[in-house]
């Protein structure tokens, strides 16, 4: 099989962000360069990121910020998390092919890591649901252009559950503890209310922000539970949480907007919040 036959092909390219590879390159870096973050948080030796996945013009200013805070910084492999749109499962979703390909070029897989996942309980490969899902896609050419050359493990969470969070969490030590000879970045995909008017997503959203930087995972649970917050991530950004604050780590958000700030409409928008954990 060649590495053509064996890769991930761009499914959202020309719907979700441009498929010409210089307007792609010009819009990413456009997004990184006008985030500012403070020097003090770049210096960090930052452990995890999290970004919104929607449409480039929604949450690409957004995500810029996450991205300058790790921009250069040498990482060997990403660990990729994101929500199943489209696809429930009680298990993890791994794609264990050799390339993810974009309008920028490929990225080689850390096979290691899939083959290492994939031989824990609750964790399966199926390759087709990760052709179908944007939530990871889209997160490619900010990784191509902010880290560079580095390898990725791409996961899908196919529920949302306390346990699936706390599960992914504790694998995660185990690889990081496992491939001592790999520095990690661990990414966590998910947008947060939807279809809100602009006041209503300002307050949900800001409950999710202040949860966020207390590492607060009870009452993350707890409040999701009773919908008084939202993430279309909720699995992947738990995980954050509750690693952040059983490694003692610091969350801090960066930017926390939503699409009637960044492409107009303010009736039914959307949240977006950019964060690192260090």
């Amino acid at each position: 099989m060649n590495f053509i036959e064996n890769c991930r092909h761009p499914s959202f390219a020309g719907s979700f962000y441009p498929s010409e590879k210089f307007k792609l390159e010009e819009m990413v870096r456009n997004y990184i360069q006008r985030a500012e973050v403070p020097e003090e948080i770049r210096k960090q030796d930052i452990s995890a990121i999290l970004v919104p996945h929607a449409g480039y013009k929604y949450s690409g200013p957004v995500a810029g910020y996450s991205y300058k805070a790790v921009e250069g910084k040498n990482y060997t492999t990403v660990i990729l998390m994101g929500p199943s749109h489209n696809f429930y499962s009680t298990s993890f979703i791994l794609d264990n092919r050799d390339f993810y390909k974009t309008p920028l070029g490929l990225v080689e897989i850390d096979k290691e890591v899939i083959n290492f996942l994939s031989k824990f309980e609750r964790f399966e490969t199926i390759t087709n649901i990760h052709d179908e899902e944007h939530s990871l896609e889209v997160q490619i050419p900010f990784i191509q252009l902010a880290l560079g050359n580095v390898k990725l493990a791409p996961i899908l969470f196919g529920d949302v559950s306390k346990t699936s969070m706390i599960t992914m969490a504790e694998a995660i030590d185990k690889i990081i503890n496992t491939f001592t000879d790999r520095k990690f970045l661990i990414i966590s995909s998910s947008d947060l209310s939807h279809y809100h008017t602009y006041e209503e997503a300002y307050e949900l959203d800001k409950k999710l922000a202040q949860i966020f930087e207390s590492k607060d995972f009870e009452k993350y649970i707890s409040y999701l539970a009773h919908r008084e917050i939202e993430a279309c991530g909720a699995g992947p950004l738990g995980t954050l949480i509750y690693y952040a604050r059983e490694k003692n780590k610091t969350a801090k958000v960066l930017k926390l907007l939503n699409s009637g700030d960044t492409s107009g409409p303010k009736d039914y928008v959307v949240g977006y919040m950019s964060g690192v954990v260090y």
